[in-house]
């Protein structure tokens, strides 16, 4: 919503403009704001027809590959549960870490490639006075993207991670009193290998 107002507020300007020069500086605000992405368009148009092929993976499937351990961490339950969402979800080390796991085959496609998209196109780098900040930064060969939240925000989570895994699965991780370079030190990426195996 924030993005869609200042973007709003850009048009009106650059319309507003009569000076050319004005009217250029104007245009390349407007660039930023909305970027001439044609790369990332691309890639993600890619993705999505490559994910649309797909046949998503069964509740059974889905549950059979969740991890029963994130780094040291063990699922506190004895089963990962699967939401309203078709996402398979569960929580490690007393609640410390939240996994959620989106087969973005399919129908679901849509709902991984416009927030990974979303993600990979947000310039902004911090809000709310700084108590809450963005980062991307590839992590074993992974595009991360990272949110980072101070106590006071009173979020559950102070850390968050998104990123596609194996080409298909959307991952949230969110994390208790950690940063983000902590939650991704808590896990080993290779604890999601049973999702890999159900890739055709």
């Amino acid at each position: 919503m924030k993005n869609l107002l200042k973007l709003t507020l850009v048009i009106l300007l650059l319309v507003s403009c009569k000076d050319t020069n004005q009217s250029k500086a104007m245009e390349s605000v407007l660039d930023e704001v909305v970027g001439k992405n044609e790369d990332i368009n691309k890639k993600y148009e890619l993705l999505q027809q490559e994910l649309g092929t797909k046949t998503l993976l069964t509740n059974e499937q889905l549950l059979k590959a969740f991890p029963k351990t994130l780094g040291s961490l063990s699922l506190d339950t004895d089963e990962a549960r699967i939401t309203s969402s078709e996402t398979v979800v569960g929580s490690f080390g007393a609640g410390a870490v939240h996994l959620e796991i989106l087969d973005a085959g399919a129908k679901n496609v849509m709902s991984a490639v416009i927030p990974l998209k979303m993600l990979e196109l947000n310039k902004v780098t911090s809000e709310y006075n700084h108590t809450i900040r963005y980062s991307k930064k590839e992590r074993n060969g992974v595009l991360t993207f990272g949110t980072d939240r101070d106590e006071d925000t009173k979020s559950d989570y102070q850390s968050e991670i998104r990123f596609l895994y194996d080409r298909r699965f959307y991952v949230t991780l969110e994390g208790k009193s950690m940063h983000v370079d902590e939650l991704w030190d808590a896990i080993q990426l290779t604890d999601l290998n049973q999702f890999k195996k159900f890739n055709n």
